[in-house]
């Protein structure tokens, strides 16, 4: 009975699958006539469109949709059928590749353009006749454009392949090229180099350029010193206006001259300027270079003569920077590749103890995954956590915690690891053997010193990675640092009576606002107290306008304890408090804050925006913290300048080579003979005091002089001829270092 029901149901259900099958055979059948039928390119389109798009996306498919309707681009025959032969759907990818090809029909289009359009005043120079020419012209002009073109941007491994030169007078834009791989004649290098040495390096001959630094750099390459540098556009704009999106060359004259100028990634690509094949292309683009960057500079000059001193300082200070630091970057820095591979064990020994003593406690989890630490650590210390930021989160509740306390230890051996000391070796230059950096002497908007690009951070190297920096043989690091420079410029600007008194009694800042601020006697705020301790971060955020929660992060205590400090300090400094409120109502008003004796602005437009994302920070934080900082840059600055004098002065007395080695915020080393006296001590002592000071607030230098970085001895240990245990580490470090000890001073 059972299977004849079975059979009866199958049996009614028979009609209804054959219903279904004959649906699938006509879709089926319609997707084949469709499929041998092309999609309209509207529709394409229309899909397309509708699909989520990006707005980079979105613009490129405007622009190939626009092209394809004028007729100037077409499909690919290729890419209209499939592999059966049927017409194939117009696509998103399909339109991408054709925006490349767009590209590319722009960029062969706007370079015969510029070939067709190169001014009459544009030479080629392919010969020794014209470069004669070319020569006299510039023996006749006070100032002259200069610019090099060449394989790369890495100053140390790439090279020139054509010199450009401006005759500013005559109005002569002119391109040498030397080492392109073209079949068109070209004058030799070495030949030009020569030719052109003596304009390069006559004082009396003025030149401008943009971004100087990087061709000084490649010049140094070739034997050739630059001299006579009296502007560089782009530090120039960094004064004009900080806050510009780019420093680029091609972005400043097509935004401020109107003259519109493609980059170079635009017109080339990836590829050197060498194999720029078609030197007509190459004239046409590189003597524009020439021809915009004189323009620029007219153009920023008249509007930096609206406030001069801000021109007396750029050309007084910023120009001749520039070559400071190129002098300071060509020195390079010495790793002691030994120790770096044995400390590298000790400190990989000690992360893979903490990791394994960590997962112990917390179990098998993934420590660098916030979506496993967080449960783990909340359940491990019974505290609810917003999230495992270090610095917010972790930090306060490592006293509190040890599993957090070890966790933390964890993160920074993995950081120094990682980042210093296992990477630093191999960032190593092959040609040199030495590691270098870029200083970008306006990195910071205040004006402050940054380091990195493609090399080393300078700025934030810890004390432990800063060990595998040494002296050369027969060298050593002479250090010396502004003590509390930014408080000192603090003190300055505000005048107020206590701590001008302070600095001038030569008394212990922090001492003295902790027992201020917390009501104790000075002889309970001396060195290693907490009330110091508290008082510096205090000062920190005072001078740096990060307010409560900037104090409360940094002590690890609550906001409202926080503001309590900050208003005890804002009562018994009151003075201190009306400058920065003072700060606050100027940027309100006008937009910026000046920095000292005028010299330079810091633009905080969202000060005067009250509805401005940034409004709350450029008020509070940025107004007091930019005019702190880009003054203390002032006179970090201004006193390289005169250690590169005092540098130059030793060197030319036949006291040995002293080159400046390394700037790191408030500290200026140079490397020295270790023949040094104390005279020539005493003569950096007085360039770092006495070169900028500010206003009736006395400067003061800690000055110490070591082979190994950080690991310094007084002055006067070392001319006594004292080797500390200290400099290379405990005994139980290396059996190298201790070496090293026992072979004295000069032993390395």
């Amino acid at each position: 009975m059972e299977l004849g029901n079975l059979q009866l149901n199958l049996s009614a259900l028979t009609p209804k699958n054959d219903e279904v099958k004959n649906e699938k055979v006509a879709e089926t059948a319609k997707r084949k006539k469709k499929a041998k039928t092309a999609e309209p390119i509207e529709e394409s389109w229309r899909r397309i469109f509708a699909s989520k798009l990006s707005e980079t996306d979105r613009q490129r498919l405007n622009e190939v949709k626009a092209a394809m309707d004028a007729g100037k681009l077409a499909r690919n025959p290729s890419d209209c059928v499939n592999k059966a032969g049927n017409p194939k759907a117009f696509s998103k990818a399909e339109a991408m590749r054709l925006w490349k090809t767009l590209q590319e029909q722009r960029r062969e289009e706007t370079l015969r353009k510029m070939v067709e359009n190169t001014p009459e005043n544009y030479w080629l120079i392919t010969d020794e006749a014209q470069l004669n020419d070319l020569l006299a012209l510039l023996a006749d002009e006070e100032e002259i454009v200069f610019d090099v073109e060449t394989t790369g941007t890495d100053v140390w491994n790439d090279y020139i392949v054509g010199h450009v030169l401006t005759a500013i007078k005559a109005d002569i834009h002119a391109y040498i090229p030397t080492k392109h791989k073209t079949d068109h004649p070209q004058l030799d290098n070495d030949f030009v180099v020569e030719k052109l040495r003596p304009f390069y390096e006559d004082e009396s001959i003025g030149k401008l350029a943009h971004n100087a630094k990087f061709d000084i750099h490649m010049l140094d390459r070739e034997g050739i010193t630059l001299r006579g540098l009296t502007w560089d556009t782009q530090e120039a704009m960094r004064l004009l206006n900080e806050n510009e999106p780019s420093f680029a060359l091609k972005n400043l004259v097509t935004k401020y001259l109107r003259i519109k100028s493609d980059t170079y990634e635009d017109l080339f690509g990836k590829i050197g300027f060498d194999e720029v094949s078609d030197l007509r292309i190459a004239l046409a683009y590189a003597a524009k270079d020439g021809d915009v960057t004189r323009k620029l500079r007219d153009f920023q000059r008249e509007h930096l003569k609206k406030f001069p001193d801000i021109l007396r300082y750029y050309e007084t200070v910023e120009v001749p920077l520039i070559t400071v630091v190129q002098k300071l970057e060509s020195t390079g820095f010495d790793i002691d590749l030994d120790f770096a591979e044995e400390y590298g064990k000790e400190i990989k020994s000690e992360i893979d103890r903490l990791y394994a003593e960590i997962i112990d406690e917390l179990g098998d989890i993934n420590i660098n995954s916030p979506a496993q630490l967080k449960p783990a650590l909340e359940e491990a210390t019974g505290e609810k956590l917003d999230s495992t930021d270090a610095k917010k989160v972790l930090k306060p509740l490592a006293s509190k915690h040890p599993i957090i306390k070890k966790l933390l230890e964890y993160k920074e051996k993995f950081k120094l690891y990682s980042t210093y000391i296992n990477a630093l070796p191999e960032l190593i230059d092959k040609r040199t053997g030495k590691l270098y950096t870029n200083f970008n002497q306006n990195g910071a908007k205040t004006g402050r010193f940054s380091s990195g690009g493609t090399g080393v951070n300078l700025q934030n190297q810890p004390k432990e990675a800063r060990k595998m920096f040494v002296a050369p043989k027969g060298y050593a690091i002479l250090g010396g640092d502004w003590s509390q420079q930014e408080y000192r410029c603090l003190a300055y600007f505000s005048q107020d009576p206590k701590l001008v008194d302070n600095y001038l009694q030569g008394d212990d800042l922090y001492a003295s606002i902790a027992s201020e601020v917390f009501n104790k006697p000075i002889e309970e705020c001396g060195d290693g107290s907490v009330y110091r301790k508290q008082a510096k971060v205090i000062m920190l955020a005072v001078a740096y306008g990060g307010g409560a929660n900037m104090l409360k992060d940094a002590i690890g205590i609550s906001k409202k304890e926080a503001q309590k400090f900050l208003d005890n300090f804002f009562e018994r400094f009151p003075v201190v408090k009306k400058w920065v409120e003072t700060n606050q109502a100027f940027v309100k008003k006008h937009g910026y804050v000046w920095m000292d004796r005028g010299q330079r602005k810091r633009r905080l437009p969202d000060a005067k925006d009250r509805n401005a994302k940034g409004h709350y920070s450029a008020v509070y934080t940025q107004s007091t913290n930019a005019r702190v900082q880009g003054s203390a840059a002032i006179q970090t600055k201004a006193t390289m300048i005169a250690l590169q004098e005092l540098c130059d002065r030793k060197t030319a007395e036949g006291r040995g080579e002293w080159r400046i080695w390394c700037v790191v915020h408030d500290e200026a080393l140079l490397l020295v003979p270790d023949t040094i006296t104390r005279e020539d001590v005493k003569d950096f002592e007085d360039v770092m005091l006495n070169t900028y000071v500010f206003g009736n607030i006395p400067n003061k230098t800690d000055i110490e002089i070591c082979r190994r970085w950080g690991n310094g001895m007084k002055i006067d240990e070392f001319f006594t001829g004292k080797v500390l245990r200290e400099e290379y580490g405990k005994e139980s470090d290396y059996t190298r270092q201790l070496q090293v000890v026992s072979e004295g001073w000069q032993g390395s």
